[in-house]
């Protein structure tokens, strides 16, 4: 420690905790396995750094339409609407992450609301990111962060912001339960390991603390390693696969969230273009009702989501069933708050709107609410379908 004033140990003080690899589903920060295979759901069957993804969204916004690719059709013979197919881009991996699409595929929900096909395109290191795919009619809906959609919004894009599985963003600062980081107050003198990715988050969290840079030590993050060796005081990561995960594996760890702290922010935001908003309104509509419902089963039935994860839609990556059973556990109270139970999955309220905006001012990124989000589509559907909130 720079201050000599926190023992760190060395690696025979801790157990060696697992490396986070693509087995335990830790999300956009760590995994380095590019899997960019686009799997394509049968009918009633069943992200490269921020700057970079903004920059992408830019060159090929210059060089593409903004067309969905997808249009609004006649009515079924049931009544419903009728849409062609349509391309999800994930903002990662096939993890926990996305268990509400999993099951809005596999339920039919999907099908349902008029959707023949539904397309999850696995993100990754090195895919195309959300914004882009949406921007330029690759894919309908994209799941992405407000750290990247703003930005892509202030670069030309003509996106926002219709939905948000998380009501609460799930960066978390890890640190040693023997040595615990409790809160902003206690990281003077510390050494925090913070991976390329998550530098913009880590900056706006240390400016809405009003903490200087310099109080502390900010290195490169590798690996968990670097906490359960001792070579590093706190590190910054998802709460699914943190302090509970590096507990389960014996490593004892404490946690807080950045959202409790300075950084009130949405996280797994559905992204959609302007376009499709103006022109195609009840085909948004259809998309975020299955996805609300799929969500809503997923959440009933903890087991079955982890299964479809593990041994169906992540299967190439060999998750380890007990690590994505914790993570979709802690996933879970992300996902669900006060105001969903009673405005409904997906939703953000005005006050997390703002909450949102503000975090981002501390990133240095200045956009409004009005700019970046729109759920009056969102609402339109709860208030077309009032079981949702049963």
């Amino acid at each position: 420690m720079s201050n000599g004033a926190r023992h760190r140990g060395t690696g025979d003080d801790f157990p060696q905790a697992p490396r986070p690899t693509q087995r335990t589903g830790w999300p956009h920060d760590v995994i380095e396995v590019d899997v960019t295979r686009t799997i394509t759901t049968p009918r009633r069957t069943r992200a490269a750094g921020l700057l970079a993804a903004v920059a992408a969204t830019a060159l090929l916004l210059s060089a593409c339409s903004s067309d969905e690719g997808a249009t609004e059709a006649g009515a079924t013979s049931g009544g419903a609407e009728s849409f062609d197919a349509v391309s999800v881009q994930l903002s990662w991996l096939k993890n926990q992450q996305f268990a509400g699409e999993y099951l809005a595929v596999e339920d039919g929900l999907y099908t349902d609301a008029g959707f023949p096909e539904v397309t999850l395109t696995a993100g990754g290191s090195s895919a195309t990111s959300a914004e882009a795919a949406v921007a330029t009619g690759q894919a309908f809906v994209g799941l992405s962060s407000p750290l990247i959609t703003a930005p892509a919004i202030q670069g030309g894009a003509e996106l926002k912001i219709v939905g948000a599985t998380y009501q609460r963003n799930p960066f978390a600062l890890v640190s040693a339960a023997s040595a615990p980081i409790a809160g902003p107050e206690d990281l003077a003198g510390t050494t925090i390991a913070v991976s390329d990715s998550n530098t913009l988050v880590w900056n706006a969290f240390l400016a809405a603390n009003d903490i200087d840079p310099t109080s502390l030590t900010t290195v490169p993050l590798s690996d968990t390693s670097m906490l359960t060796t001792g070579q590093v005081d706190g590190l910054i990561g998802y709460t699914t696969t943190g302090a509970a995960a590096l507990t389960a594996a014996g490593f004892e760890a404490t946690e807080f969230l950045l959202a409790d702290e300075g950084l009130p922010m949405v996280g797994e935001v559905l992204v959609t273009s302007q376009e499709a908003i103006d022109t195609k309104p009840e085909q948004v509509k259809a998309f975020l009702l299955a996805t609300a419902q799929g969500w809503a089963a997923a959440l009933a039935d903890p087991a079955r989501a982890v299964d479809l994860t593990v041994n169906e839609y992540g299967k190439e990556q060999q998750y380890d069933a007990d690590a994505i059973t914790l993570s979709f556990d802690r996933q879970a109270t992300l996902v669900e708050s006060d105001e969903t139970a009673a405005n409904g999955l997906l939703t953000v309220s005005d006050e997390l709107q703002q909450g949102t905006i503000d975090s981002l001012a501390f990133a240095g990124v200045d956009i409004t609410a009005e700019e970046l989000f729109d759920l009056s589509l969102l609402d339109e559907v709860y208030a077309e379908n009032p079981d949702l909130l049963q």
